[in-house]
């Protein structure tokens, strides 16, 4: 049996993208995301897959877990000048450019929708959302292309195939896997299916993403993948400190395989001026950048 076989996706709590759309975790997981791909496609054409691809696009309320997130860069675009390899520049320019809003951001992009913007209009993607109305919603966001496969389905089930197709498609292949994380065994399952994806495939750059609230399941699921023999990077970023337990995410992490050159320096470089910002306790937070 296959580890995708055993996610019984039926099985998950009710989850939506848009009840935490902006926050520090998807300000985190979208710059290193934008930076993937931004490298990525600087070598060539680029196909991109993602699991869990939500919505496409989200009204920020007035209030909501995007005031810790995208709230604290949107006044001045985070304070950063230009430059080509500055990732948190780069990320809130395009959160600016594609969502909306004066002096509070009103409109936050999903993946999706940054995806397509850094590689093009004619980008090749390949996106899962199961929920059946999240997948119109999406379609409506994203319009129809003759390079763009919206499958309402499951995205782990199928993430071997999509990404076995698309290296046959392109030079370079970037996968988000982008679970809720909402299950206990989604700590065992789903780092499963991304080991089988990376050692079926050779040159796919895989994202995993992971919220974060204490380190034992997210130091189990590490250990899993270097036990199963495939080099990647976690990068952690954690504002607020993980003994203070509480509703809200605590940070969040990527496991990264097989990134661009030169990806990590650049959100290592981008985590110091975003932990600053988006630490609830002044002045504390932390990265974890480790490689294997």
């Amino acid at each position: 049996m296959s580890p995708s076989s055993r996610y019984r996706p039926d099985q998950t709590s009710d989850y939506s993208h848009r009840f935490h759309a902006g926050n520090v975790g998807d300000v985190w997981k979208h710059l290193v995301l934008v930076e993937v791909l931004r490298r990525a496609r600087a070598t060539g054409p680029v196909s991109y897959v993602e699991s869990h691809a939500g919505e496409g696009e989200y009204a920020l309320g007035p209030t909501g877990e995007w005031t810790e997130g995208i709230g604290r860069l949107w006044e001045d675009g985070a304070g950063v000048a230009e430059s080509d390899t500055d990732a948190l520049y780069h990320y809130t320019a395009l959160c600016r450019r594609l969502g909306s809003g004066a002096t509070r951001p009103e409109r936050y992009p999903g993946s999706p929708l940054l995806a397509r913007t850094v590689l093009g209009p004619e980008a090749d993607l390949t996106l899962f959302e199961r929920d059946a109305e999240a997948c119109e919603r999406l379609r409506a966001v994203l319009g129809e292309a003759a390079t763009m496969q919206l499958h309402c389905a499951d995205g782990l089930a199928a993430l071997p195939d999509a990404l076995h197709a698309s290296e046959a498609r392109s030079a370079s292949v970037v996968a988000l896997v982008d679970p809720p994380f909402t299950q206990k065994p989604d700590w065992t399952v789903i780092p499963e299916v991304v080991i089988a994806a990376a050692q079926a495939t050779t040159r796919a750059t895989i994202l995993l993403w992971y919220p974060l609230k204490s380190l034992t399941r997210p130091n189990a699921m590490i250990a899993r993948c270097k036990a199963a023999g495939v080099s990647a990077t976690v990068a952690e970023l954690v504002t607020t400190p993980l003994e203070h337990q509480r509703q809200r995410l605590n940070g969040s992490g990527l496991v990264l395989v097989r990134p661009p050159a030169g990806t990590l320096a650049a959100i290592a470089a981008a985590a110091a001026p975003l932990g600053a910002r988006c630490a609830t306790r002044a002045g504390v937070w932390s990265l974890r950048l480790a490689s294997w």
